[in-house]
């Protein structure tokens, strides 16, 4: 004779649970591949040393509007890629990469309004009262795509 099991019926609780968890996925998705031109095929380590090459640009283009007065700023992450960059032959100096990293940072930044904009998505579906609720917060409904 077969075993008879009784699975109950999702509670409404265990049902919004579910409906959030899928919405924030679901969220974090769409935000991902909105970002996607962005990063583009940029590898999460290079990713990482975002920051590192900001400080060090914002640093030394300080450095260059000061008129160059004194020692430049330390370069240590810049000046290593700028040695892989040019190889043996290269001709790109370390202001071209400068100017390079600040104009990436600066579309980084204004990028950042979709990050809030992604919060603000993550906000409405825990608030979110019903399964359709969290269901309706979409990233292309935030914003207007």
């Amino acid at each position: 004779m077969g075993t008879f099991t009784h699975t109950p019926a999702p509670t409404d609780a265990e049902r919004l649970a579910n409906a959030k968890a899928t919405a924030l996925r679901r969220l974090n998705q769409g935000y991902e591949a909105a970002a996607g031109p962005l990063i583009r095929d940029y590898p999460e380590s290079e990713r990482l040393s975002w920051t590192q090459q900001q400080n060090e640009a914002t640093a030394y283009q300080a450095w260059i509007d000061s008129g160059s007065e004194g020692d430049a700023p330390a370069t240590p992450a810049l000046s290593a890629i700028l040695a892989g960059r040019n190889g043996a032959d290269g001709t790109e100096t370390l202001a071209d990469l400068v100017a390079a990293v600040l104009r990436n940072a600066e579309a980084f930044i204004a990028w950042q309004t979709f990050t809030g904009t992604r919060q603000r998505g993550e906000w409405a579906i825990q608030q979110a009262e019903t399964p359709e609720e969290a269901r309706v917060v979409t990233w292309e409904g935030l914003v207007g795509g």
